[in-house]
């Protein structure tokens, strides 16, 4: 059985933002200015330490400076949501680092992507928390980012009655019908990291969302075949395609399209694919954790929770 959700307060004018770096690190310091402005403009403070900028071969430094830095970004009142510098890898690291009673309380709107699905599975499955799929500080500029992207990122941040129904003119309904549940998910590479270890991801009675990146057509093949050898599709409520970016073939006569389809369209749920989350241009904040209705036959995804609460 879940854990009761939680969901993080909504952003106001002046709430300080804070930018952590749990995973790998950047070269250059300038690549965040983008988002500092994006965020400034907004009417919200930010901060963070130039230990973000710290690199140790493939991390932002080390493991315990990483996890110290997440812990205490949760704990500090002044803080009142935390962005994630970039992906790469580190998060798996970073998780038998931290301290439960450091952080079960203290539920603030969290947002990344990429590696950082090891986060948004943990603090899910250990604290029920809601929490945000979608840019990251290397990640959020209005040249990534069109004016409707941002406009739903901001209300989804801001506005407790903030419901949308989402629709593309690219969703492809692979498999017809809808269905209700919770949305999990994230990086397909990274979900089947978490199985096996104590906060590996439930999709029982859920709609599981799923993107990556330079994974070839048979890894993707290998990662949801062992999704379906640990029952991860059995009782699945719905499933939700992202963008697979890097993800085509180099020969073969075939598409990566081609082969997700075949695997997903056996498991017996609705399917809608080619929803503009993950990498790549464009990247749709999804809120993981709350309830939503995906109609396949209507190409659509309605939010009926908000990702943030009032109080």
């Amino acid at each position: 059985m879940d854990i009761p959700t939680t969901f993080p307060r909504a952003l106001r004018p002046g709430d300080t933002i804070a930018i952590v770096a749990p995973a790998g690190p950047v070269q250059e310091h300038n690549v965040i200015d983008p988002a500092l402005a994006m965020l400034e403009g907004w009417g919200f403070r930010v901060r963070f330490d130039d230990r973000i900028f710290d690199s140790l071969r493939y991390l932002a430094g080390h493991d315990e400076a990483r996890a110290e830095e997440l812990m205490r970004s949760f704990e500090d009142p002044s803080i009142q949501a935390i962005i994630a510098l970039r992906g790469g890898f580190g998060c798996a690291r970073v998780v038998r680092l931290l301290d439960e009673r450091r952080l079960r309380h203290n539920c603030k709107l969290f947002m990344g992507f990429s590696d950082l699905t090891t986060l948004h599975v943990y603090f899910r499955r250990r604290f029920g928390w809601v929490t945000v799929h979608g840019p990251m500080a290397t990640t959020m500029s209005r040249e990534i980012l069109s004016p409707e992207a941002e406009r739903h990122l901001l209300s989804l941040c801001t506005d407790p009655e903030y419901l949308p129904t989402l629709s593309f003119a690219q969703l492809e309904s692979w498999v017809p019908g809808s269905a209700e549940g919770r949305l999990v998910g994230g990086c397909l590479s990274i979900l089947t990291s978490s199985l096996g270890t104590n906060y590996e991801f439930k999709s029982e009675g859920k709609i599981l969302f799923l993107e990556d990146l330079g994974e070839a057509p048979y890894r993707l093949d290998r990662m949801i075949t062992q999704f379906r050898l640990a029952g991860k599709l059995d009782e699945v409520a719905g499933i939700l395609l992202g963008r697979f970016t890097g993800c085509e073939p180099e020969e073969g006569g075939y598409t990566c399209s081609d082969v997700l389809h075949d695997l997903v369209a056996t498991a017996g749920v609705p399917v809608l694919a080619n929803f503009p989350g993950g990498h790549g241009i464009e990247n749709w904040a999804l809120p993981l954790g709350i309830r939503v209705r995906m109609d396949a036959d209507h190409k659509s995804v309605q939010f009926l929770e908000s990702a943030v609460t009032s109080g």
